[in-house]
């Protein structure tokens, strides 16, 4: 079988172009729109638990399997790159939410989590409307 290097080259092209765009994608921007520059981007294979920084004020959210996986909101973060506690806020799904007024709190952490029924228990996401300790805030199998 004859396979250029031109053939090749665009089939790898391809694979990488179908792989980042199914990563989980959580872009910070500091409008309340998410209009203008990024301000801090996060997209990658196995991104969970992603801060949001204080000086921004939109995410856009996106990822490849909206019907069994989510963004879920919570009050509060560790640390930037640290991980969610506080409230759980809310489900997000795909596009633009702002972070001031999305929901009555701030939204300042974010967590991509399964919602099918048959999920691993330590993928699973929190119940909405419960909250989480700090000294729990890893531990998100055997408490939900």
């Amino acid at each position: 079988m004859y396979t250029s290097t031109k053939t090749v080259a665009l089939l790898f092209l391809s694979l990488i172009a179908f792989v980042s765009a199914t990563n989980p994608k959580a872009n910070e921007y500091k409008s309340g729109d998410c209009s203008g520059d990024l301000n801090f981007p996060h997209a990658a294979s196995g991104l969970y638990w992603v801060t949001m920084d204080d000086s921004s004020h939109c995410v856009y959210l996106a990822q490849s399997d909206w019907k069994t996986r989510t963004w879920q909101a919570y009050s509060e973060k560790t640390e930037n790159g640290g991980i969610c506690y506080g409230d759980v806020l809310g489900n997000l799904g795909g596009e633009e939410h702002n972070l001031d007024n999305t929901y009555k709190k701030r939204i300042k952490c974010l967590l991509n989590c399964a919602t099918n029924a048959g999920a691993s228990r330590y993928d699973k996401c929190r119940p909405v409307g419960a909250y989480v300790k700090k000294e729990n805030a890893n531990d998100r199998g055997s408490r939900w």
